[in-house]
């Protein structure tokens, strides 16, 4: 008999001890990650780009997960090349580099896709797979290559550093957290009309010199359309994206009042020193693009306008504590788009905080609209719209400073 109850007392212990090792386990196990998917320009002429939203989005997530992530879940970024199905960008290739994106907080992941598919639908595709809460996009041809297929599937798109206005109009599920053409151009107009004024010219003459694309073409026909109204002589020239020389560009513009450029910084800066090399006397008017550090830091930039986001002004002490950081890590400068990037991840956990977490709960929220504070200053979705809009002020490049006007 004592036998018996020493052998029952053992089958209790042991099953008391089961049941507390299976009650702990289900206690303590953790939320399955809330997972965002970016679908980025990661090699090709644009590389930069994708490579900076990159960043800023791998810097927000590691910053949230630190605070013990979202209504108890922890972030995942899933990233794809979207552009080429060739090598990786060199910053991928780079072993630190690597290092950093497949961080333990973010938990990227980056994977090429065949050169025998369309990369951008590969990209999506294997985004889904992954069924994240939203897919990020970036830069405007990625996007619009993108958004059909998104609205298709009934899946949130955003599209990051992407200026087409085509992209958002009559889609349900398509939004932009970036600035449009439409207000792109106006600042550009204002600043010419500015300087005609200056110059007693009320009918100057302005050149253009765009880049032949989804973007470029976009904010030429916005500046062109706001120029006839206005009875400003516009002389157009485009260049496709991957023009080497621009002298031809320039010729066609020499003599006008005004010059515009167009394009990416790489462009703006071969732009800015052909004009250099022929003594152009007018004044150069450039888009946000060349607040870039890359274009402020040459001489041949000092002096021109340009319309510029609250990003680069000193007396905005919040965007200096979020550079200071993204400085540390990264060893390059922050610039709008890792801002683009860094700020979205900001605004789509704030506004999930206590809220279902599933994409038609983001959807209405972000159809209800929203003002947010944040690397941008104060950016805005209106009830209704797809866009989210930052402020742009008008600016000029002093001796490689963005000085506010």
């Amino acid at each position: 008999m004592k036998i018996q109850t020493i052998k029952r007392r053992i089958a209790v212990m042991i099953l008391a001890i089961f049941s507390s090792i299976f009650i702990f386990f289900s206690c303590t196990k953790e939320e399955p990650p809330v997972r965002i998917g970016a679908a980025l320009a990661l090699s090709g002429h644009a590389a930069y780009v994708g490579e900076e939203v990159r960043d800023g989005l791998l810097l927000a997530t590691d910053e949230i997960n630190q605070q013990g992530g979202i209504n108890g879940r922890k972030i995942e970024i899933v990233i794809k090349d979207a552009v080429s199905g060739g090598n990786p960008s060199p910053s991928i290739d780079n072993p630190t580099a690597s290092k950093t994106i497949g961080s333990a907080s973010s938990e990227a992941s980056i994977n090429k896709v065949s050169p025998f598919e369309d990369p951008a639908k590969k990209a999506f595709e294997e985004l889904e797979k992954y069924d994240p809460l939203v897919i990020v996009s970036s830069l405007s041809f990625l996007s619009m290559k993108l958004a059909p297929i998104a609205e298709s599937k009934k899946s949130l798109l955003v599209g990051l550093v992407a200026t087409v206005p085509e992209l958002t109009k009559n889609r349900e599920w398509i939004y932009r957290y970036w600035t449009t053409a439409e207000y792109e151009a106006p600042p550009i107009t204002d600043i010419f009309l500015e300087i005609g004024s200056k110059t007693n010219k009320k009918n100057g003459t302005f050149g253009v010199i765009y880049l032949d694309d989804a973007y470029g073409n976009s904010v030429f026909r916005d500046i062109e359309k706001r120029c006839k109204e206005k009875n400003i002589l516009i002389t157009p020239s485009s260049f496709p994206p991957d023009n080497k020389s621009f002298l031809s560009n320039v010729d066609v513009v020499k003599d006008s009042d005004a010059v515009v450029v167009i394009g990416f910084d790489f462009h703006i800066i071969k732009v800015l020193k052909s004009l250099r090399s022929i003594n152009y006397k007018g004044e150069v008017i450039s888009t946000t693009t060349a607040t870039l550090p890359s274009v402020t830091s040459i001489s041949e930039s000092n002096n021109i306008y340009v319309t510029a986001p609250a990003l680069y002004n000193k007396n905005y002490p919040f965007a200096d504590e979020v550079k200071r950081r993204y400085q540390e890590r990264y060893k390059k400068p922050f610039t709008q788009y890792s801002a683009n990037g860094y700020d979205f991840i900001h605004i789509l956990i704030g506004l999930l905080e206590d809220k279902p977490m599933d994409k038609e709960s983001v959807k209405a929220i972000f159809d209800k609209g929203f003002v947010y504070s944040g690397v941008f200053g104060n950016v805005e979705l209106r009830k209704g719209s797809k866009d989210i809009l930052f402020p742009l002020f008008p600016a000029q490049i002093k001796n490689g400073e963005v000085i506010y006007r």
